[in-house]
Formats: structure tokens, C-alpha cells, sequence
């Protein structure tokens, strides 16, 4: 069974660098953002058509390539969870997480017995087809499997302290935009509330020692976000990047 070194790289205090795929669903795109150095990627199957059959095969091509596959699901729901992992998932993400209670119940969903009830069917995309007794595969799983929870809502970030001591959570995510919009400053990143909420979720996490992440395509609010010590950095996505792209190159190239 792979190890995953996102989540090592993080429980050692490393900073970790990766982007989000929600278009570009052909298992290639893994082995391009391997060559441009992404360490690791979340399918978003919240906001994309992205299907089971897509997701195993991106995760293949991404664990062959040396880059941690995460998928972020649609809600907080069990089965979501489950098959994502079932699928080869690395990881999962979950939104719009409010309170410890919805972190738990996620929890118990990608966790295995006794750290929680996910139900056995450890696939080969998950074992490598190695030949080992049940229990080990169980716990090796259990050590292995990521679990992000997004904070996006002024009672998210009132609970942060709270969700941020669930045993088993790796890292705490902002969503920006989300965050932001609930509380009626969409996209006012510099603005006196968002950056308070923002540095409550990250003294949450230092006192419980995880990580915090953070996903924008404005570099300037990416680079402060690592100042302050957030280790989990997220560049734009495939769509965000192939658009800025050609749009900066053909502007360049008509003069």
C-alpha cells in the first residue's frame, strides 16, 4: 500500500504545494502537473461532472506519477466518501464543515474500526494487490488515508477551536471565496474580517498541530497565507491556469 507523503510532509512541518482539477479529467493531466512539479491535486467533484470511472483513473495515473490524488466531495455524506476512497483516493475534502459534530461524522466515514465504521472493500487501486492479512491492510488504510475539512462560514470559523481537536484531521481549509461571500465581503481578501478569520483558523490549527490550507489564484494573497504559516497551498486550478495562460501569451504574441 502506497505511503502517503502529503500527509507525512505535513505531520513533519513542510510546506506542501498543489492545484485542483474540476475540467481537464483525463488521467494525462496527472503526469503534466508531475513534470511541473504539483505535489498534490483534488479532484472537485462538488463543482465539476467528474465520474467514478474518471476519478480511479486520474488517481492511478497520479499515484504511478508520485503526486497525492485528494477528492473533494459533493457533501458530507457517507457513501460519497467512501467510494471516492474506494476509487483511489489518497484523501478526502470535505465542504462546508460548521461545527465538530459534522467533522466527526466525516471522519467516521473514511476511517475503518476503531478510529471509525467505514465498511471493508479495500480495492486494488488501494493495496497495490499486495497479499496482506486484513487487519494490516486495515490500519495501514487508517494511517494513510487523509482527511481535509473546509471551513467556509462565519459559524465554521466560530467552531474552528472546536473542530480543529477532532482526532484524525490532517489539515483545516478556507475556502475563500465561500468564506468570504457568507460573510458579505466576496473576494475582499485584504479586508480586516477576513484576514481575523483567517488567522483564527490558523492559531486553531497550531494548537492542534495540523495544517492549514488555502486555495486562491491571487499569488499575493498565496504568498501572504505562507508568511503567516499556512503550509497547505493550493495554485488556482487546471481551467484557472490554461486560461491565464494563453490569454497573457496571445496578448503578448497580437502585441
Amino acid at each position: 500500500m502506497q505511503k502517503n507523503t502529503l500527509k507525512e510532509r505535513l505531520r513533519s512541518g513542510e510546506t506542501v504545494y498543489g492545484t485542483s482539477i474540476g475540467e481537464c479529467l483525463d488521467p494525462e493531466i496527472s503526469i503534466v502537473l508531475a513534470a511541473a512539479g504539483v505535489e498534490f491535486f483534488f479532484i472537485d467533484t462538488e463543482h465539476s461532472p467528474a465520474s467514478y470511472g474518471q476519478i480511479q483513473s486520474m488517481c492511478r495515473t497520479a499515484r504511478s506519477a508520485g503526486v497525492v490524488p485528494l477528492v473533494r466531495i459533493t457533501q458530507n455524506e457517507g457513501p460519497l466518501i467512501t467510494r471516492a476512497l474506494d476509487c483511489g483516493a489518497m484523501g478526502i475534502v470535505v465542504p462546508r464543515v460548521d461545527s465538530a459534530e459534522e467533522a466527526r461524522a466525516a471522519i467516521q466515514h473514511m476511517k475503518f474500526p476503531p478510529l471509525g465504521r467505514r465498511g471493508f472493500g479495500l480495492r486494488g487501486i488501494v493495496t497495490d494487490f499486495e497479499s496482506l492479512p486484513a487487519a494490516e491492510r486495515i490500519a495501514r488504510a487508517n494511517q494513510e488515508t487523509m482527511a481535509v475539512i473546509m471551513i467556509e462560514s462565519p459559524e465554521g470559523v466560530e467552531a474552528v477551536e472546536e473542530i480543529a481537536t477532532v482526532p484524525e484531521i490532517d489539515a483545516l481549509f478556507v475556502g475563500p471565496y465561500d468564506l468570504s461571500l457568507s460573510m458579505g465581503i466576496v473576494e475582499q481578501f485584504e479586508h480586516p474580517k477576513f484576514i481575523q478569520a483567517m488567522d483564527r483558523v490558523l492559531q486553531a490549527c497550531r494548537k492542534a498541530n495540523i495544517a492549514m490550507a488555502l486555495q486562491n489564484d491571487n499569488m499575493d494573497l498565496l504568498l501572504r497565507a505562507r508568511a503567516m504559516g499556512v503550509r497547505m497551498l493550493m495554485y488556482s486550478s487546471d481551467i484557472g491556469v490554461l486560461l491565464r495562460g494563453y490569454r497573457e501569451g496571445l496578448a503578448r504574441l497580437r502585441g
